[in-house]
């Protein structure tokens, strides 16, 4: 109670005002045939009018089971009541035309009830304004006649109350209801659960690939940058190799960096890199040039690999060499691939630094992430005095 009390004094409890007006000119193309309903029953005036209002409601309901009445439906409650109800679907099921119509003639009886009991309250108010001007002692107040005096004052204050109250329960009560009634069915929840999961995984796609591959081309760049600068005099040939190595990854990057842009645009023409492990001697080239000392092995059929295998096991050593340029220390880095008849075979091996590394890194998680979908096994750790990076992937079901 105390809560509702404190409600009363916030501008957003009364939102059920223009919410039920807006209901009332939503009625007027069908009043007519409402009101033509009353006047063909032979009753009181009073009875004809509940009977109009009792039409109204029904023809508001067969209104609702349109789908462009239902999203309007969603919009106003969003707009004027403040709700989050999710949009609905464009071809909405028959479950859901039914709650939008059940929602609609409930919205709009009650939105008739509502006005017209305010209306009256509002002419309440009135009662102590006929008395302070004075010059009459009674008057005909609710189809009664009432005399006049201080006390209608103290009546015109919880009338006041009265009125608040019942907007401000009006309100909680359509936000109640337009959220049950006009929020999406199971399905439509499944399919919004399905689209934010997609939305999601897109999400981590290209995460993983700024990782990988920009990442990748940033740190190989830095690298030659920095050599550049400490040889930019004593060895002009090198820093040209060096800058033109930095030409090329970034390059490679541009392409890159142009395949993310346009998956979050949704353009079909950011035409994805195909970088496969038949390229791998160009990412060692690369590190080379950086200033590692790296051996490559390469057996077996590497060119027959399936081509999802394939780029993974290219981003693998890729992320490999990466982490060996920013933390391996001195000694020689072994790669080895190996494509055999049932599985691929990836390690990247180097020495550990003097502090060792930190496990849980955000593009071992990605890596860890990708060979797992191809069902292989990932594995990064000390391996003695070495760190070792290795991946198995089968290339049959059950190898």
């Amino acid at each position: 109670m105390p809560g509702f009390l404190a409600s009363l004094v916030r501008i957003s409890s009364y939102r059920s005002l223009p919410y039920a007006v807006a209901c009332a000119v939503m009625t007027v193309p069908v009043s007519p045939f409402a009101f033509a309903v009353a006047v063909s029953v032979e009753a009181e005036s009073r009875v004809r009018a509940l009977v109009a209002l009792l039409a109204l409601a029904v023809l508001m309901g067969l209104l609702g089971l349109l789908g462009p009445v239902r999203r309007l439906g969603v919009g106003l409650a969003n707009t004027l009541l403040g709700t989050a109800v999710p949009a609905p679907a464009r071809r909405p099921d028959a479950g859901s035309r039914l709650r939008s119509g059940l929602w609609l003639a409930l919205h709009t009886a009650a939105s008739g009830v509502l006005l017209t009991v305010l209306a009256f309250l509002g002419l309440g108010l009135l009662v102590p304004a006929a008395w302070l001007a004075g010059g009459q002692d009674r008057i005909s107040f609710f189809w009664t006649t009432v005399g006049l005096g201080p006390w209608t004052i103290p009546f015109a204050l919880v009338l006041l109350f009265a009125a608040l109250a019942l907007a401000a329960a009006a309100t909680r009560a359509f936000r109640a209801g337009a959220e049950a009634l006009l929020g999406p069915s199971t399905t439509e929840r499944t399919a919004l659960a399905e689209r934010r999961a997609a939305v999601l995984a897109q999400r981590n796609r290209l995460a993983r690939e700024l990782h990988d591959s920009i990442g990748h081309t940033l740190t190989t760049s830095t690298i030659q940058a920095a050599a550049a600068a400490d040889l930019v005099e004593a060895d002009p040939e090198h820093v040209r190799r060096a800058l033109g190595t930095i030409e090329e990854a970034s390059r490679s990057a541009l392409e890159d960096l142009d395949h993310v842009l346009g998956l979050l645009r949704e353009e079909p023409a950011a035409k994805e890199p195909a970088r496969t492990l038949t390229e791998v001697d160009v990412l060692v080239v690369r590190a080379r040039e950086a200033g590692l000392d790296v051996r490559l092995s390469v057996t077996g059929p590497v060119a027959a690999l399936p081509a999802a295998v394939s780029r993974e096991g290219y981003r693998i050593v890729q992320e490999g060499l990466t982490n060996a340029l920013r933390h391996a220390g001195p000694g020689a880095v072994d790669v080895r691939v190996g494509a055999g008849p049932e599985r691929l075979e990836i390690a990247v091996v180097n020495a550990l630094p003097g502090e060792r590394p930190r496990t849980g890194r955000r593009g071992l998680a990605g890596l860890a992430e990708r060979v797992e979908a191809l069902r292989g096994e990932l594995d990064a750790g000390p391996d003695g005095e070495r760190w070792r990076l290795s991946a198995t992937i089968p290339l049959r079901a059950g190898a």
